[in-house]
């Protein structure tokens, strides 16, 4: 019982990191920290300016094709890029 508990603690709440990003409980922030944490720890979004992160965002999307990591949807990867966009250096 303990361990089920547990994992829905895991499952259930926002990791720790989360509350470090600007608008943290909006929907491109937990986009962005779902995708962006799963393979590596995450980067503030001010750490580069737009068109770094644009180029960035392909440069994850090559690896997660080559990785066989699941990509997010379309949508997801325009709300992940909006949120990078309105809270970039």
């Amino acid at each position: 019982m303990r361990v089920l508990i547990t994992i829905a603690l895991l499952l259930f709440t926002s990791p720790a990191w989360a509350t470090d990003i600007p608008d943290a409980d909006s929907h491109g922030a937990q986009l962005f920290t779902s995708y962006c944490s799963a393979c590596h720890s995450l980067p503030h979004p001010k750490r580069l300016d737009w068109p770094h992160w644009r180029s960035m965002l392909h440069v994850m999307q090559q690896r997660m094709h080559e990785r066989g990591v699941a990509e997010p949807s379309k949508e997801a990867w325009r709300q992940i890029a909006g949120y990078l966009k309105s809270h970039a250096r």
